[in-house]
């Protein structure tokens, strides 16, 4: 009889053992997943992120390559204004010397 009430006591052990420890692999295989989500969605943030920067970056360069025209075409202008004033001014005082 004791031998029965042992075994059967070893018998209940051993399956609430097995269900604690599948119950334990559950729990790991939840906070394995949602780790994995975190990570994913920190992945995808970040990609999201870099897009944002790399946009912000081309227009900065497209706004600096713009201005640069700009000045290069009123520094241009500004030349040839001058050159012209200069002219105009040589042919008065030529003109007023004759």
């Amino acid at each position: 009889m004791k031998k029965k009430m042992f075994a059967a006591l070893a018998l209940i052990c051993v399956v609430s053992l097995s269900f604690t420890s599948c119950r334990d692999k559950r729990t790991q295989d939840k906070v394995n997943n949602r780790i994995e989500n975190a990570k994913e969605s920190a992945d995808r943030a970040l990609d999201k992120a870099s897009d944002k920067m790399e946009a912000g970056a081309d227009s900065v360069k497209e706004a600096w390559k713009e201005t640069k025209e700009q000045v290069k075409e009123g520094a241009d202008k500004a030349k040839k204004e001058i050159k012209e004033g200069y002219n105009n001014v040589k042919k008065e005082v030529k003109k007023t010397l004759d």
